[in-house]
């Protein structure tokens, strides 16, 4: 199997080498203007590396313990459903399934290219190509496929602690929004590069974007609900390097989402469109390097320092140098319809809205890039104090944004449309009062929701009234006829909606969550905590199959009451692994499992830290985090709005239109 594996994996590159070339050098174009050598090439590669991650899937269930990666991320106990998440899992695997995407991101691109877009595919191309070349070798320095040292008849296994549903879906999902974000890049650099710098690129790439941004996002929440509900630490979002790393291209993609719109019907940010474009791809690039440049204890994410740093480092610069010559050689293309001086306006909001992510991001990379030269992260201090103003200032300019549509307003109109978000706002304070919110810093940024949420339906609303009086329909039938007509700005609706209300769960368990630490608690002993009353019933013990049979489970019994009102009990758990090592038992601890009660107002959070097995005493911790189920619910929401968002059709300008006429025109 490792032969046939290394066999796919050069064929694969030679084929990719070979289709590189060809693009450059072979004038035989298909009817697409496209080498038909290269043409391909690229469909062959994407089939072989198909072949490849069956090839990987059938040696996991196949237990063949021959290959060194499948030793180390399976046994013979794993269940089917882990076996499949070993394609990501590790270092190898994970560069596997993403050399896999790319290439048939590249694939589907040229499958579906046409007339209108045949000029952007050859430098497109080439670069996709020259992305899944350096994966491609990256696989020869890491591969899955290499052989174990000796052949087992039972493998290391899946950590317990990755032995999660969440596991299944939260890697893949950042892999694909990674790779995928290939293609707009490729698009960007093409257009770039051709001095076509007109509006078919951001068309072509506008579905890629909007998928790539999509599964990052979702990519990112599934992260969160992960380090929430498994790692045991009490929060969602530590700031780590590489957590950064998956928010960073996150932000740099939204922006763009937001560049591109403005390039459509206006003709503005062409430039700013392509570097956006670029650099959300060099950050994610730049992300790989560092999962695979850091140590252990600065992120607990990381592969640990590899040798493929200096692969990366080579691309990354490979990528800056071209860019810099093009930025020179290419300046003159970058003419845009000049902007109007009105401060008032979707133009200036746009602007506004995208330097501000350009700032936090750049904020974010100093923090993230530091453990490099200083061997320490910055603080969660610095992130949060640094970023809070910039995320609460987005939020507000995304309910503005909404307000204005497309155009420009008076002030006197703009002032009348702004009186129903601020009362929004202020009836969000008062909510909060009566909720018993009084920290006094949490009221701007819940005022700056409460006007983004209400700036937001008041403006759909609207809309479907004009819809009710010029079609005549009842209400339902108005707000789903608006809906299917408009999808993608009712999904960018929703989606702004979605992160106001992530926004407000991470407000109210932030500033409003109460602990209490490193409890010893004895048999009968209470935790009173914000209404919550926890008696210890002491530790229950179970001793689940395993293949060496030597796993423990250790849970502690909490019997809960609410208000009085007794709530069942709560079982905060261990896991060890007990491993015989010439006659002398080892325990290590495999999985952290906390208990978690949860409902739309708050959760009840509690943590095992330790147990004495004789006197069934235990260290316990335990949370209320307010509102922390609507951070799950914005991400729902953002899925939903997202999706509505990929399945607009794309609206082509036609042939004789210009961006120029395009730009005088404020059509909703």
């Amino acid at each position: 199997m490792s032969f046939l594996g290394h066999s796919i994996l050069i064929l694969a590159c030679v084929i990719t080498i070979y289709s590189i070339f060809s693009v450059l050098l072979d004038s035989r174009n298909t009817k697409y203007g496209f080498p038909k050598v290269a043409r391909f090439g690229i469909f062959a590669v994407a089939g072989i590396l198909t072949l490849a991650e069956i090839l990987l899937l059938v040696s996991f269930f196949n237990h063949d313990f021959s290959l060194y990666y499948v030793f180390n991320y399976s046994n013979l106990s794993t269940p089917p459903m882990y076996l499949l998440s070993g394609l990501w899992a590790g270092n190898a695997g994970s560069l596997l399934f993403w050399a896999w995407i790319i290439s048939l991101s590249g694939a589907i691109l040229l499958w579906r290219s046409n007339k209108s877009n045949h000029l952007l595919m050859p430098n497109a191309l080439f670069w996709i190509l020259l992305t899944e070349l350096l994966f491609l070798v990256l696989l020869f320095i890491e591969s899955p496929f290499r052989a174990a040292a000796v052949t087992s008849v039972d493998g290391t296994g899946l950590g317990l602690s990755l032995q999660t549903p969440l596991m299944l879906f939260h890697p893949p999902t950042l892999l694909a929004g990674y790779a995928l974000a290939t293609v707009p890049f490729a698009l960007a650099i093409a257009a770039f590069f051709n001095r076509h710098m007109d509006n078919t690129w951001v068309l072509t790439a506008r579905r890629w974007l909007i998928a790539s941004w999509l599964l990052l996002g979702v990519g990112n929440i599934l992260g969160m609900w992960w380090a929430y509900a498994e790692l045991g630490w009490g929060g969602y979002w530590a700031w780590d390097p590489i957590e950064n790393a998956g928010l960073m291209p996150w932000l740099l993609l939204t922006a763009l989402l937001h560049s591109s719109m403005m390039y459509l019907r206006h003709g503005i940010y062409k430039a700013w469109t392509v570097l956006l474009a670029i650099t959300a791809f060099w950050m994610i690039i730049l992300g790989a390097f560092l999962a695979r440049s850091m140590s252990d204890d600065l992120s607990v994410h990381t592969f640990g320092i590899t040798t493929m740093t200096q692969i990366f480092g080579i691309f990354l610069l490979v990528v800056l140098g071209y860019v810099i010559w093009l930025l020179i050689n290419r300046r003159d293309c970058f003419y845009s319809t000049p902007m109007e001086d009105i401060l008032i306006s979707d133009r200036s909001a746009f602007a506004l809205f995208n330097w501000i992510i350009v700032i936090s991001t750049i904020s974010i990379l100093i923090g993230t890039v530091r453990p490099l030269i200083t061997k320490a992260n910055a603080s969660q201090d610095y992130f949060n104090m640094v970023n809070l103003p910039f995320f609460v200032t987005i939020i507000l300019l995304s309910g503005l944004c909404v307000l204005m549509g497309w155009g420009r307003l008076s002030l006197s109109k703009f002032g009348r449309q702004l009186l129903c978000p601020l009362i929004g706002g202020i009836v969000s304070i008062i909510l909060a009062i009566v909720y018993g919110w009084t920290h006094w810093y949490t009221f701007i940024p819940l005022f700056i929701l409460g006007m983004t949420v209400t700036a937001t339906l008041y403006k759909w609303g609207r809309d479907v009234i004009s819809r009710m009086r010029g079609y005549h329909e009842n209400v339902c039938a108005a707000f789903y006829h608006l809906l299917m007509a408009n999808r993608s700005r009712y999904g960018g609706y929703i989606i702004h909606i979605a992160i106001a209300i992530m926004a407000l769960g991470i407000i109210g368990s932030s500033a409003y969550s109460t602990s209490k630490s490193n409890q010893v608690v004895n048999l009968g002993d209470n935790i009173t905590l914000a209404g919550y009353k926890l008696t210890y019933r002491g530790l229950l013990f179970d001793y689940p199959s395993h293949a060496d049979g030597m796993l423990a489970t250790v849970g502690a019994e909490l019997r809960v009451e609410h208000n009085g009102v007794a709530a069942g009990s709560i079982y905060p758990t261990q896991t060890w692994n007990f491993i015989n090592d010439d006659g002398e038992i080892i325990a290590s601890l495999a999985n952290n499992s906390v208990a978690i009660r949860s409902n739309p107002i708050q959760d009840l959070y509690v943590i095992l830290l330790d147990f004495d097995y004789d006197s069934q005493a235990a260290l316990i911790t335990v949370m209320v985090k307010p509102l922390v189920q609507w951070i799950w619910i914005g991400g729902l929401l953002l899925l939903l709005g997202g999706m509505l968002s990929f399945s607009a059709p794309l609206r082509r300008l036609p042939d004789n239109k210009s961006l120029e006429e395009l730009s005088t025109e404020h059509t909703e």
